[in-house]
C-alpha cells in the first residue's frame, strides 16, 4: 500500500498563509498525522486507496483552517469565534469510532517520543508492580473466603477465661464443656471437636514423624468435606473400643504410599497402634494445621466428656441458615453463665468466645498486610507525581500543538479526553509491565514469607490480582494525567502560538511541579517514618536476654510413643541409654531432653496449690507454664542457676518428688521469702496428686517467644513425670548441624522405629520466632527504599527542569559577575521551600498514621522521637544531593554562548 504524502498535502495548503518555517513544519506534522488517522479509517470502509484519499481531502474544509489560523495569528479573542467542528472528528463520527482515533494517536504519540515513554512506563511499573505484588497477598489471605463451602458460617468456639492470675480470649475448651455446648445450643448445625496430635508413622522404611489430628465424626460433615477415595468415619467408629480406623491427606497417600490406589482397607501403624485406611481426602484440605496428614476418630470416653478442668481441644461450629453471630454469641454466653453456675470449681470465671473461621485463620498479620497495602499506594501515588511531572515537562513541546488544535476548533473538553486517553494508555502500557514484576515479586513473597504466614499456598497471580492491576492501572493514569490535562484547558491560545516558546511564562506550570514534588517527599517522610519505626522496633527485639544461649545447640524431635514407653520409668532408661550415646560423640558438650524447647510457642500451663496457704475460692487458683526436663537440661542450654540444684537421675517416684521453679515464680509466690523447700500440689487441695519440693531456683526464659515477659514457670524432672518429652537439644563445640547425622543414628541405635524429626539449630528456631517481625520490616524497608528513590528523582528532575529553563537568566547573572556559589545558593535555596514543606507535611502525617503500627512495635512508640528527627535529616541530606547535581551543572555554563543562542 502506498501512503499518500500527507505532508505534501498540508505544506501545499498552508502555502498561503506564508508562515514561519518552524511553525510550518510543527502544524505540517501535527495535520498530517491527523489526516493520516482519517485515510486509515475511510480504507477500513472498504474504499479503495485513491477514493480514500480523496474522500479524506474532500471531508477536511481547508478553508476553515486557513481561516482558523490567519485569526490566531491576529487576535486572542479566536476561542470565542470558534465553530463547532474538531480537527480528528470526522463528520458523523460515533463515539467508539473517536475513541479509537484517540487511542491511535496516543500510540503515535508514544512511540514518536520513546525517552519519555521508557522511563514513564518503568516508573509506573515499579509502583504498580509493587501494588499488585501485595495485593496479590492480601487478596489470599485476607479477601477470598475460605476453601469450604458456606465458610462464612463456620466459627471458632473458644472459652474465655478471666481468673485472677490467668486470662484468655481464645483458651482452649475442656471435653466436659464441649459436650454441654453440643447438647444445649439451638444455634449450631453441628459442633465437632479437635485434638491436634503428632504420630509415629512406622512400617515400610524410615520412620515418619507426622503432624494430625484426632477429630469428633462430625468433623468432616461440618466442614463438608468429601473424600476423593473411601469415606470418612461414622459415629460408630467415634468410640473408645471401636476399631481404629483412619483417612489420610492426599499428599500423604502419594508422597508415603505412592498413590496406592488399593490403599483402601489396608493397615497402617500410627505409635505403634494398627489403624484401617478408611479414605483419602482432597488434595487441598489441610485442617487444622497446613501440615496436618491424618485424621483419627476423638473417641472421647464417658469420663472426658465429664471432665470441665482439663483444657486441651479446639471447637468448630456451623451455624444455622439465618442466625447470625451475635445471636449465637448470646445463646452460648448464656448457656456458659448455666455451667458457671453448675460447676463452680472448674468453670468460675470461664465464658465463650465465638470467633469467625476466617478470622481465626488470618491470626494477627491482618494489620501487618494492610499496613503494607498502604505504604505501596504511597508508593503508587509518588509514581503519579513523578509521570504527573514529567507530563508537565512534556508539554511544554506540545503548547502549539494543542493551540493549533483549540484554533482549528477542537473543544476544550475533547482535547483533555485526548490527553487523558493519552495517560490511561500509558498506564495500561506499564500495567503490563508490572505484571512481570509482579509476578516476581509474588514468588519472592512466597519465598521470605514466615512460616506462620496462612495461606501461603494461595498467593498467586490470578483473575481477581489481574483485574485489580487492570483498574488499578487506569485509576492510575486518571490520577497522574488530570493535573497536566487541566493545565492544558486554561492554556492562552495566543501566547502559544507566538513564535517563541520562552514568550510563555512557566509559573503556574512551576508551581505545579513544585506542589507535586513537595506531596512525593510528604509522601516519602510516611513510609520511610513506619520503615524506621520497624527497624528500631526490630534491634531492640535482637537485643532482649532470652534467659539462655542459642549458639552451638542442635535441637531435634523424638517422641517416645508405644507400650515399650508406657512408663515413666521405662522412658527413663532410654533418656539414659541415649543421653550416654550422644555425650560420647566427638564435638558434643552436653545433652538433655525437654518436653518443649524455647521460642515455639508451647503454651502448656499448670494450676497449682500452695501448702499451708488458705484454699483460694474459684476462679482464684494459681497458674504456671510447665516443662518436663531430664538432667542436664539447664547446663546445656546454659539456664542460670540462682540456688538449689539440679534434677538428678535419682529423682525417681519412688524419692522424694521435686521440681525446680524460675526467678518470676518466686517473685510472685514467694515474694518476701525463700521459695526453696517450699512444696505444691499440682491442681486443688484435694488433688491426688503428690506434693512437689522446690528443689531450685533457675533464671528467667522467654519461653514463648522474644516478646513475651517471662512469668512463673516450672520444671518437672522426666524420671518422675508421667508426661513426656519431645525436644533434644544438644550442645555442640562445632556446628551443630554438621552432627545432626551422627545424633540421629545414636538414637536409632537404641530403638531404629522411632523418628527424628525437626532438626534444627536453636539460632534458626530463635530467628523462625522473629520471622513475621523481620517479613514486616524487610517489605517495609524495599517500599521505603523505592520511595525515597523515587522521590529524590522526582526532586532532581524538577530541579533540572527548573535549571533549564532559567539558563537564559542564569547566564546573565554570571556575565553581571555572579559567582558558582551564588548560582549554587539560589537553586537550592528556591528549593529549600519545596523541601521543608513536604518534610513538615509528612511528619504530620506521620504522626497519625503511625498509630496504626502500635501493635506491630516493640518497646519503641509510634511517635519514637529517633525517627521522627533521624528521617527528616536523612531526606534533607539526599535532597540537597539531588538539588545539588542540576545547581552544580548550572554553574558549568558558559555565559557568552548561551546568550549568543540565545
Amino acid at each position: 500500500m502506498t501512503m499518500p504524502n500527507w505532508n505534501h498535502i498540508v505544506r501545499e495548503r498552508l502555502a498561503v498563509l506564508r508562515l514561519p518555517p518552524e511553525r510550518e513544519i510543527e502544524i505540517v506534522e501535527e495535520l498530517a498525522l491527523h489526516l493520516e488517522a482519517a485515510y486509515e479509517d475511510t480504507l477500513a470502509a472498504g474504499l479503495s486507496e485513491a477514493e480514500a484519499e480523496a474522500r479524506t481531502v474532500q471531508n477536511y474544509d481547508w478553508r476553515l483552517l486557513e481561516c482558523e489560523l490567519s485569526r490566531a495569528e491576529q487576535t486572542p479573542a479566536v476561542r470565542a469565534m470558534r465553530p463547532p467542528l474538531e480537527l480528528i472528528e470526522r463528520k458523523g463520527g460515533t463515539r467508539m469510532e473517536s475513541l479509537l482515533r484517540d487511542l491511535r494517536f496516543g500510540v503515535r504519540m508514544l512511540v514518536k517520543d520513546p525517552g519519555f515513554t521508557l522511563i514513564a512506563v518503568l516508573t509506573l511499573a515499579l509502583g504498580i508492580g509493587a501494588n499488585t505484588a501485595i495485593f496479590s497477598v492480601v487478596n489470599a489471605v485476607l479477601l477470598r473466603p475460605l476453601s469450604y463451602p458456606q465458610s462464612e458460617s463456620l466459627v471458632m468456639v473458644w472459652e474465655r477465661v478471666r481468673l485472677a492470675h490467668y486470662q484468655n480470649d481464645r483458651n482452649a475448651p475442656a471435653p466436659g464443656n464441649f459436650a454441654d455446648w453440643r447438647k444445649g445450643n439451638t444455634t449450631f448445625k453441628d459442633m465437632t471437636a479437635i485434638s491436634s496430635r503428632n504420630f509415629n508413622l512406622t512400617g515400610d522404611g524410615e520412620p515418619l514423624r507426622i503432624h494430625g489430628a484426632a477429630v469428633s465424626a462430625s468433623f468432616f460433615s461440618v466442614l463438608r468435606i468429601d473424600p476423593v477415595m473411601g469415606r470418612i468415619f461414622t459415629a460408630e467408629e467415634d468410640r473408645p473400643d471401636a476399631m481404629r480406623v483412619v483417612a489420610l491427606s492426599h499428599r500423604l497417600w502419594t508422597s508415603q504410599f505412592g498413590g496406592d490406589p488399593q490403599i483402601l482397607g489396608k493397615t497402617i501403624h500410627l505409635d505403634g497402634e494398627s489403624y484401617t485406611v478408611l479414605g483419602v481426602m482432597p488434595p487441598a484440605f489441610h485442617f487444622p494445621d497446613p501440615d496436618a496428614q491424618v485424621w483419627i476418630p476423638i473417641a472421647l470416653s464417658p469420663a472426658e466428656l465429664a471432665n470441665h478442668g482439663s483444657h486441651k481441644l479446639l471447637v468448630v461450629a456451623r451455624l444455622k441458615d439465618n442466625v447470625s453471630l451475635t445471636q449465637a454469641q448470646t445463646e452460648m454466653s448464656r448457656i456458659a453463665d448455666t455451667l458457671t453456675a453448675q460447676y463452680p470449681s472448674t468453670n468460675t470465671g470461664v465464658g465463650v468466645n465465638l470467633v469467625p473461621l476466617h478470622e481465626q485463620v488470618v491470626g494477627d498479620v491482618r494489620l501487618a498486610l494492610l499496613v503494607l497495602m498502604a505504604a505501596s499506594c504511597c508508593i503508587l501515588l509518588i509514581v503519579c507525581a513523578n509521570v504527573a511531572n514529567l507530563l508537565l515537562a512534556r508539554a511544554t513541546g506540545r503548547r502549539q500543538e494543542l493551540a493549533i488544535r483549540f484554533a482549528l476548533g477542537a473543544g476544550r473538553s475533547r482535547v483533555v479526553r485526548q490527553l487523558l486517553t493519552e495517560s490511561v494508555l500509558l498506564a495500561l502500557v506499564g500495567g503490563v509491565l508490572a505484571l512481570a514484576f509482579a509476578y516476581t515479586g509474588v514468588e519472592a513473597l512466597r519465598t521470605i514469607s514466615p512460616p506462620d504466614l496462612p495461606r501461603v499456598a494461595e498467593i498467586g497471580v490470578n483473575g481477581p490480582v489481574l483485574v485489580f492491576s487492570i483498574g488499578i492501572s487506569t485509576l492510575t493514569g486518571f490520577v497522574f494525567g488530570i493535573g497536566p490535562a487541566l493545565h492544558a484547558f486554561r492554556q492562552d491560545l495566543h501566547i502559544s502560538l507566538k513564535e517563541s516558546a520562552r514568550a510563555h511564562s512557566p509559573g503556574s506550570r512551576a508551581g505545579m511541579r513544585n506542589l507535586l514534588v513537595a506531596g512525593e517527599i510528604a509522601l516519602g517522610v510516611i513510609v520511610l517514618v513506619g520503615a524506621g519505626l520497624l527497624l528500631r522496633s526490630f534491634i531492640r527485639l535482637g537485643e532482649v536476654r532470652l534467659g539462655f544461649q542459642p549458639q552451638n545447640v542442635l535441637t531435634q524431635s523424638v517422641v517416645l510413643r508405644g507400650a515399650n514407653y508406657a512408663t515413666a520409668s521405662q522412658r527413663a532408661i532410654f533418656y539414659q541409654r541415649a543421653i550416654q550415646r550422644i555425650n560420647s560423640l566427638p564435638g558434643v558438650k552436653s545433652v538433655a531432653a525437654v518436653s518443649s524447647i524455647p521460642l515455639i510457642n508451647a503454651r502448656n500451663r499448670a494450676g497449682f496449690t500452695i501448702e499451708g496457704r488458705a484454699p483460694v475460692a474459684p476462679g482464684q487458683m494459681p497458674f504456671a507454664i510447665s516443662r518436663i526436663v531430664t538432667p542436664g537440661y539447664f547446663h546445656t542450654m546454659q539456664i542460670g542457676l540462682l540456688s538449689g540444684r539440679d534434677f538428678s537421675w535419682t529423682d525417681i517416684p519412688e524419692t522424694q518428688q521435686v521440681i525446680i521453679i524460675n526467678r518470676a515464680m518466686a517473685s510472685a509466690y514467694w515474694p518476701n521469702e525463700d521459695a526453696l523447700g517450699k512444696r505444691i500440689k499440682l491442681g486443688s487441695l484435694d488433688s491426688p496428686a503428690p506434693w512437689l519440693t522446690v528443689a531450685g531456683i533457675v533464671e528467667d526464659v522467654r519461653e514463648f517467644d522474644p516478646i513475651t515477659q517471662p512469668s512463673p514457670t516450672l520444671y518437672l524432672p522426666a524420671p518422675q513425670s508421667q508426661g513426656v518429652t519431645q525436644d533434644w537439644v544438644v550442645r555442640t563445640s562445632q556446628d551443630p548441624l554438621s552432627l545432626a547425622p551422627a545424633v540421629r543414628n545414636a538414637i536409632w541405635e537404641i530403638d531404629k522405629s522411632l523418628p527424628v524429626s525437626l532438626v534444627r539449630s536453636m539460632e534458626e528456631v530463635q530467628s523462625a520466632s522473629t520471622a513475621s517481625h523481620r517479613f514486616n520490616l524487610m517489605l517495609m524497608s524495599l517500599i521505603a527504599c523505592l520511595g525515597l528513590v523515587l522521590a529524590m528523582t522526582g526532586v532532581y528532575g524538577v530541579t533540572a527542569y527548573s535549571v533549564s529553563q532559567r539558563t537564559h537568566e542564569i547566564s546573565i547573572r554570571m556575565a553581571l559577575g555572579a559567582r558558582g556559589r551564588d548560582i549554587l545558593e539560589l537553586v537550592i535555596r528556591q528549593g529549600l521551600a519545596t523541601l521543608l514543606i513536604g518534610i513538615a507535611i509528612g511528619l504530620a502525617g506521620a504522626s497519625a498514621a503511625t498509630r496504626l503500627l502500635k501493635t506491630l512495635l516493640f518497646e519503641v512508640s509510634a511517635t519514637d522521637p529517633v525517627t521522627f528527627a533521624s528521617i527528616p535529616l536523612l531526606l534533607a541530606a539526599v535532597s540537597l544531593f539531588a538539588y545539588w547535581i542540576p545547581a552544580r551543572r548550572a554553574t558549568k555554563v558558559n555565559p557568552l554562548t548561551s546568550l549568543r543562542h540565545d
